[in-house]
C-alpha cells in the first residue's frame, strides 16, 4: 500500500534499501540488515509487509507500543504502518523477508493477503500476536521455504525466473502460515472463513467492473453493515477500503507496465470522471498519476 499520513515515528517507503537485489522483495539475515540499517533497531513504520524469522535470541518486539516476548524458532508478521521496534532483542539470529503488496498482488489473491497478515489479530480472542512460536516441526518447514526464498534472491539475474519463482515461493509461505494460525484459533468462525474465501474470488474477478457494494452484498445475501463487520474481523478495514486498495494497485500496475494514459487507465478501471480517478490516486499516494509514474517506472527493470 502507499498510504501517506502524519505520523509521530519515522516513515520509510521500500526504496530506502540500498542493497535491494529484486525490485518489490528483499530478503536478509537479520543480523546484517540491522548492520546495515541501525537506526531500523528504533521505532520506525514502513508501507510493506514484513516476516521475521528468528532461529534463535530473545527479548522483545514492540508492535503499535504493546511488547512481545519473543523466544526461539519465533516468526512475527508485521503489516504495512505499524510502528514496531527491535531495540529490546538481544543477539536475534534469524532471517527478515520484506515484499510489497504490488509484488504480490501481480499474481495472487489480495484478500489472501490481507488474510494472512489479520489473522495474527484473531488468535484466541486477543486483540493482537503478531509474534508467534511455532513447534520444531513448524519452523523447520518454514525455514526449508526461506532458504529457497533466499537462494532465488542472492541468485537474482535479469535473465532468470528468480522473480516469479520468489513470488510463487512467497505464496505457498502465506499459504503454509495461515494452516498454522488456522490450526492456533482452533478453526473458529469457519463458516466467515467460507465467506471470505468466496469473496476473494469474487472480488478478484469482479473489482474492475462492479465498484459498489451492493454488488458484493447482494451476491451473499447479506446485509452491507454484516458484511463490513466480517471484513472488519478479519481484515480490519471495511469491504470499501479493500475494493479502492485493490482499484489501485491495478492502477499503479498500469502506470508501471504500460504506456496508457491517465484518461485510459481511468476509463480501463470504470471510473466515470478521469479528474475523480486522479483525486482518489492522489489521496492514497500523496501523487498524482502522472507523477507515481515518472518516479517509479525508471526503478521497475
Amino acid at each position: 500500500m502507499y498510504h501517506y499520513q502524519n505520523i509521530e515515528e519515522p516513515f520509510f517507503h521500500f526504496n530506502f534499501l540500498k542493497d535491494i537485489k529484486v525490485y518489490g522483495v528483499y530478503y536478509n539475515s537479520f543480523e546484517r540488515y540491522l548492520g546495515l540499517y541501525p537506526f531500523m533497531k528504533n521505532g520506525h513504520i514502513h508501507d510493506f509487509y514484513a516476516i521475521l524469522f528468528l532461529k534463535d535470541g530473545k527479548g522483545i518486539i514492540k508492535v503499535n507500543n504493546v511488547s512481545y516476548t519473543i523466544h526461539p524458532k519465533t516468526i512475527c508478521l508485521i503489516a504495512p504502518h505499524q510502528n514496531h521496534s527491535f531495540a529490546g532483542l538481544e543477539d536475534p539470529e534469524g532471517s527478515i523477508l520484506f515484499f510489497c503488496q504490488d509484488y504480490y498482488v501481480e499474481e495472487f489473491s489480495y484478500i489472501r493477503l490481507l488474510n494472512v497478515f489479520s489473522c495474527t489479530s484473531q488468535i484466541n480472542g486477543d486483540l493482537c500476536n503478531p509474534c508467534i512460536a511455532l513447534s520444531e516441526k513448524e519452523f523447520t518447514g518454514i525455514l526449508d521455504l526461506t532458504g529457497s526464498i533466499g537462494h532465488e534472491y542472492e541468485h537474482y539475474s535479469p535473465s532468470n525466473n528468480s522473480v516469479t519463482i520468489i513470488r510463487s515461493l512467497l505464496n505457498i509461505l502465506l499459504l503454509r502460515l495461515s494452516d498454522i494460525y488456522e490450526a492456533i484459533s482452533n478453526g473458529s468462525n469457519k463458516g466467515s472463513t467460507i465467506l471470505i474465501h468466496e469473496l476473494s474470488h469474487l472480488i478478484d474477478s469482479s473489482y474492475i467492473k462492479e465498484h459498489h457494494l451492493g454488488f458484493y452484498t447482494s451476491a451473499f445475501n447479506i446485509s452491507e453493515r454484516q458484511l463490513n463487520d466480517i471484513c472488519n474481523r478479519y481484515f480490519n478495514c471495511g469491504l470499501k477500503k479493500i475494493l479502492k486498495d485493490r482499484l489501485m494497485q491495478e492502477a499503479r500496475k498500469l502506470l508501471l507496465s504500460t504506456e496508457l494514459s491517465v484518461s485510459e487507465i481511468s476509463y480501463k478501471l470504470n471510473y466515470d470522471d478521469n479528474s475523480y480517478f486522479s483525486k482518489v490516486f492522489r489521496k492514497e499516494t500523496s501523487l498524482t498519476p502522472k507523477k507515481f509514474r515518472d518516479i517509479h517506472k525508471k526503478l521497475v527493470p
